[in-house]
């Protein structure tokens, strides 16, 4: 991520926190502030335009838009993938409900996805996501035992790509990501609380290790209120 998307952040983060009020320090207030230039707070800004977060108002400064903000609506880039967790800022509070978590053997299109043979398992998991008491996505994700020794309800309520990384030693790589609007099925509506006409935002992934070896294949359904996606280009 780019330094001026980590200040745009940053500055989104205090502004639901309260800690700027009505209107934003000056431009060169705020590059001093984040030790860059001013040219880089101005592509920050931008963002936070984009997000209809903060507007200019010419000879006078950038305001705090009146519109409330959701204190529940998360946005990530397309490109990152360091886990849900990290996303959530310190300022919300992210729950992770386990709605079933089983070992099985895998389906024909997940030995050829993970290339194992019949005789390996698969964790077989359902999550419901929940920042500051508001479900926001469900996510099916499977992925090889042998690859992820150990998990457990335990880990599956905190973070998985935490204990991957900081437990196993394992560094994260690349992820293959579709990304569809789709309409709520049964489970949406049951755990997302959406309705049935709602538009549900989807998003399968297949994540590899940095080794390149392929270790999760998901599915999260995202209620279209509570979350967005930035796509940047390279």
């Amino acid at each position: 991520m780019s330094k001026y998307q980590d200040i745009a952040n940053d500055i989104e983060k205090k502004i639901i926190e309260k800690k700027y009020i009505n209107k934003l320090p000056e431009q060169v207030v705020l590059a001093q502030k984040y030790h860059t230039s001013r040219v880089t707070i101005i592509h920050a800004l931008k963002i936070l335009q984009d997000r209809k977060l903060i507007h200019a108002v010419k000879g006078h400064g950038t305001y705090i838009s009146a519109k409330p903000i959701p204190k529940i609506f998360l946005n990530s880039g397309v490109a990152q993938n360091d886990g849900f967790t990290k996303h959530t800022h310190d300022s919300k509070k992210l729950v992770s409900k386990v709605i079933s978590f089983n070992i099985r053997k895998p389906t024909d299109k997940e030995k050829e996805a993970f290339n194992l043979s019949e005789n390996e398992d698969v964790y077989d998991i359902i999550r419901l996501r929940i920042l500051n008491s508001e479900p926001i996505k469900l996510e099916y994700t499977v992925m090889p035992v042998n690859r992820i020794p150990g998990l457990n309800l335990d880990i599956l309520h905190k973070s998985i790509y935490s204990y991957i990384e900081n437990k196993l030693g394992i560094k994260i790589g690349k992820d293959e990501r579709l990304i569809t609007a789709d309409k709520p099925d049964a489970y949406d509506i049951k755990y997302l609380n959406c309705t049935s006409n709602d538009p549900i935002l989807c998003v399968k992934q297949k994540a590899y290790f940095e080794n390149g070896t392929p270790f999760e294949l998901s599915e999260s359904r995202n209620r279209y209120d509570r979350g967005g996606l930035t796509v940047n280009k390279g």
